[in-house]
């Protein structure tokens, strides 16, 4: 009962974490550092009680094997958290806010404590499906999410732009990709927007991405004198947090389910 109760309570910390988190890098693209402190405090103190607390009291085999698969699933986080940090802080393709919510869900879940539940076979099946490190499947599940996203991107370009993209004068590799990843658009509806940043606009700019610390604003007033029927294509300012709100929501609600059959 004790760990049901642990449990929950973690996985209410995460999930009101990130709901917040997400509606805020919805509406403004920026969450001060400070509110990962708790959540990332929190997750920290709570492993380390539950190694002290199992590392104590489980001595089979069984469960020294599933202290070694999780000690794994730690290395595989760290390495993960990484790997994000580099692209962070090196090649700065990714926000500081994507890397403090990746590194608090880590803090929170560096590796699956449900696989020490219960030491039997039934545990030892579980391993299969909690084998990936939590990191790595909301990451994962992140990814699904975004590629399902790109079928709507395209039609909507082809449907509202057909005609005007057959017509661009660039190579086709460059106008594959403007299809599927970035979105073509009038540059009245583009002063309209939130978070959209030019990628090509004729005799104005030519690039496949943008940098992550541009100002959508600024750019608007670049383009003050542009006439508003200009066709442009921008690519969106993802609002990572938000859509890795989603991914967590996901993986908790199956992290409960498997949590309650264990239990019960």
């Amino acid at each position: 009962m004790g760990m049901i109760l642990l449990e929950v309570v973690i996985s209410l910390t995460t999930l009101i974490t990130f709901t917040l988190a997400g509606i805020s890098d919805w509406k403004w693209r920026e969450i001060s550092p400070i509110f990962w402190i708790a959540p990332t405090t929190i997750g920290v103190a709570v492993n380390v009680l539950y190694y002290l607390h199992h590392n104590a009291t489980c001595f089979t085999i069984l469960c020294k094997n599933v202290f070694q698969l999780q000690l794994l699933q730690l290395v595989l986080s760290s390495i993960v958290l990484g790997a994000v940090g580099i692209l962070t802080f090196v090649i700065k393709v990714v926000g500081g806010a994507d890397f403090l919510a990746i590194t608090s869900f880590t803090a929170l879940y560096p590796f699956n404590r449900l696989l020490t539940l219960n030491c039997t076979e039934s545990a030892l099946m579980l391993r299969i499906y909690l084998f990936l490190p939590p990191t790595l499947c909301i990451l994962i599940i992140y990814s699904v999410i975004m590629i399902f996203l790109i079928p709507f991107n395209v039609l909507s370009n082809i449907a509202k732009f057909g005609k005007e993209i057959k017509t661009l004068k660039m190579p086709t590799l460059s106008k594959i990709f403007y299809i599927f990843f970035c979105k073509f658009m009038y540059l009245e509806e583009y002063r309209k927007k939130k978070f959209y940043y030019p990628v090509y606009i004729p005799q104005f700019v030519s690039r496949i991405s943008f940098s992550i610390y541009e100002n959508d604003e600024e750019w608007k007033e670049k383009l003050s004198n542009v006439p508003n029927d200009t066709i442009i294509i921008a690519s969106w300012g993802i609002p990572m947090i938000t859509f890795l709100s989603l991914a967590t929501s996901i993986y908790i609600t199956a992290y409960i389910i498997v949590l309650l059959t264990m239990c019960f």
